[in-house]
């Protein structure tokens, strides 16, 4: 026997060889670098606000807001859902309002926007009187439930259409959880309309008159449903 030779001991197979790890193709890495890069960069420009999170925005409308009209008022947000004081555009923008009404959410959502109305003076009363959200419930007990939303000086009338998915109820069951989740899901109350902004100023957002009688179809605190100014449109 050669003496550089051993022989194999008994019952036991010689180890096999250690097979080589595959390296990553080069494209392969190429590619995850990039989506690494670009999800990166996607949370950068949404930390700094270039690029919103919210929902998407119907294509070629321009500029986006929401308006949640309750009784008897507005809450105004931006296109990623963010409540706003205020409408701000700049004069000759295009301009998409999505009104949700408040009543299209549940009963609790609904109230706890109706709670800022007894921040205010309404027909008279003084803020916190006990009687305006007494108003509001012998409104909802009337099916005084729809709102009609202008802006003085701008072609905007829109008629919201919560009555038709109410069922004839004060306060709707079933329906979306929360605002996000209305607009994602393109409630059926949903009304939007969309415009140029060609005069510069603040122009009131109200809820225009239904009949000749100058009543509306949101009952007592119609003609007090004014936010004064919350339509700016700047040079």
């Amino acid at each position: 026997m050669d003496p550089g030779q051993r022989p194999a001991l008994a019952g036991l197979r010689p180890a096999a060889p250690t097979p080589a790890r595959p390296r990553p193709l080069p494209w392969a890495t190429a590619a995850a670098a990039l989506v690494l890069a670009g999800l990166t960069g996607i949370t950068g420009l949404a930390f700094l606000g270039k690029i919103s999170l919210g929902p998407p925005a119907p294509s070629g409308t321009g500029i986006v807001f929401y308006v949640v009209p309750y009784h008897y008022g507005y809450a105004f947000y931006d296109s990623g859902l963010v409540e706003r004081q205020a409408i701000e555009v700049k004069v000759g923008e295009t301009v998409t309002l999505v009104i949700v009404p408040a009543q299209a959410l549940p009963r609790e959502v609904f109230l706890e926007y109706n709670k800022r109305s007894l921040k205010l003076a309404v027909g008279g009363l003084s803020p916190g009187d006990p009687r305006v959200p007494a108003k509001v419930q012998e409104d909802l007990a009337l099916g005084n439930v729809e709102h009609i939303i202008g802006i003085a000086a701008h072609p905007v009338y829109v008629t919201t259409n919560v009555a038709a998915v109410l069922n004839g109820q004060p306060f709707r069951n079933g329906g979306p959880a929360t605002l996000a989740e209305a607009v994602s899901q393109k409630d059926a109350s949903i009304r939007s309309v969309t415009f140029t902004a060609r005069r510069v100023g603040a122009f009131d957002v109200l809820c225009v008159d239904s009949g000749m009688d100058g009543t509306g179809t949101c009952g007592w605190g119609h003609k007090w449903m004014i936010a004064k100014g919350a339509f700016v449109v700047r040079p």
